[in-house]
């Protein structure tokens, strides 16, 4: 499990306002327990009693939601998201210092008026520090956000990764940069495809003597076994499963091909072995849903995202061949999934988001609902946005689940979740740490 912790200012909310949230579903998270016509008491950013409506009354000091028709359940966890932009020079076209500032308040709204009140940023600059900073002690409105430094690689083959990235091409270079990032203070290291096998070793090392978890992609000098081996402790969009896939002999070099050559035996038997080696799984079947759609000419965004990250950011790098490997391998990913739940492998739920021209928040939605489609129960999908999250962050007790004494960070949604995940865009109010926020329906693009 990580060892470093995200900040957390919870207990210098002391001058809030309490709350009640009254006549209320309540999804507690812990396991598949619904609570109902309960109220929900927080104060000074922590619940501090969870009891039935008859017998549970709010203090005269409290805000009092009617949560009538509603489900209150954690706060959601995003675990795979990229905020913008990752760096600040105008003279190449990135926003000046202050329009930055403008457009990431808007981006943290987005996500937290879709219920978001945690983001784990996968690419991570000095600029998101201060953004980190800034909603930690309460500047900006936002989820808390956990975030990795550059992102370490030996060769820049996807070259937009230069912008976001730091090469190490060599063993003591790859050290000196898990060093570096530690001090800067980010959350986490994020590794990538072309990482060299001993310079991956030699970060993985020094990232457990720092209490650093490691995160990203699996180098192809590692493949799949060696990061298991190595125990990486979050993969994300099941990288280097599609090769370990592959049943044809020999098994082939094209990327996504192999999900199109496998059988549910050997899913079955990689999920086992996942379970075994403790490392959590980031699927982020969105991305790969909505890069199929790309392969069919078909795309769904909104100008601004548009305007932030052009689709061709993300499908360049693709080439018809995969795009098509990717969208026919789709429900051998969701049947996977599937597998790794019922071995007991570890599951988080991430987007990629605004990757591909998804919209922040409502992408995390529709990564929930692909996994229901893959057969997970509504509340175990969301299970790996909440209490899971909450494990691999090292706050397992401490939030993810409604239970008195953690953090309060809460969704009131209009409908019953533990059913259908259908209403989870039906946003009635968010909580962060015990601060109350109810979206509007009109929401200012960045």
């Amino acid at each position: 499990m990580p060892h470093s912790q995200p900040r957390d200012p919870v207990d210098m909310n002391t001058t809030l306002t309490p709350l009640a949230i009254e006549h209320t579903r309540v999804a507690t998270l812990r396991g598949d327990e619904v609570l109902h016509d309960h109220t929900v008491l927080v104060r000074n950013g922590r619940i501090e009693r969870v009891g039935p409506s008859a017998y549970l009354f709010a203090p005269e000091d409290t805000t009092r939601i009617d949560g009538s028709g509603c489900t209150l359940l954690p706060g959601l966890c995003d675990m795979h998201v990229h905020l913008l932009p990752s760096r600040i020079d105008a003279a190449d076209g990135v926003p000046d210092e202050a329009t930055a500032w403008l457009q990431a308040e808007a981006y943290l709204k987005r996500l937290l008026d879709a219920g978001l009140t945690t983001v784990r940023n996968m690419a991570g600059t000095p600029w998101h520090l201060l953004v980190r900073d800034a909603v930690n002690t309460g500047r900006i409105a936002g989820p808390r956000i956990v975030t990795s430094g550059p992102i370490l690689e030996t060769r820049f083959t996807f070259p937009a990764l230069a912008v976001f990235g730091q090469l190490v091409t060599t063993v003591d270079e790859g050290r000196a940069a898990v060093r570096e990032q530690a001090r800067a203070g980010y959350d986490f290291i994020k590794v990538y495809n072309d990482l060299d096998a001993e310079i991956y070793d030699a970060i993985v090392a020094t990232a457990r003597e720092l209490g650093l978890p490691v995160a990203g992609h699996v180098p192809f000098g590692k493949g799949l076994f060696g990061a298991l081996a190595a125990r990486q402790d979050s993969i994300e969009h099941f990288r280097s499963y599609d090769f370990a896939l592959d049943l044809r002999k020999p098994t082939g070099k094209e990327r996504f091909v192999g999900w199109l050559h496998t059988s549910p035996a050997r899913m079955r038997e990689l999920a086992e072995r996942t379970a075994e080696a403790g490392s959590w799984n980031v699927p982020t079947l969105v991305i790969e849903e909505a890069l199929a759609r790309s392969a069919m000419g078909k795309t769904e965004t909104e100008p601004w995202i548009e305007s932030l990250t052009p689709l061709g950011d993300l499908t360049s790098v693709f080439t018809p061949a995969a795009l098509t490997a990717i969208a026919e391998g789709l429900p051998m990913r969701q049947q996977l999934l599937a597998e790794m739940d019922r071995s007991g492998a570890r599951l988080l739920a991430g987007s990629d988001c605004p990757g591909c021209g998804l919209i922040p928040g409502r992408s995390l939605h529709r990564e929930l609902q692909l996994m229901v489609d893959a057969g997970l129960s509504p509340l175990r999908a969301l299970s790996t946005a909440t209490a899971n999250a909450a494990e691999y962050l090292g706050l397992g007790g401490q939030q993810g689940q409604i239970v008195e004494g953690q953090r309060a960070d809460l969704l009131l949604i209009c409908g019953d979740l533990s059913s259908d995940l259908t209403t989870l865009s039906n946003v009635r109010g968010v909580a962060t740490a015990g601060r109350w926020h109810a979206p509007k329906e009109t929401t200012h693009e960045p």
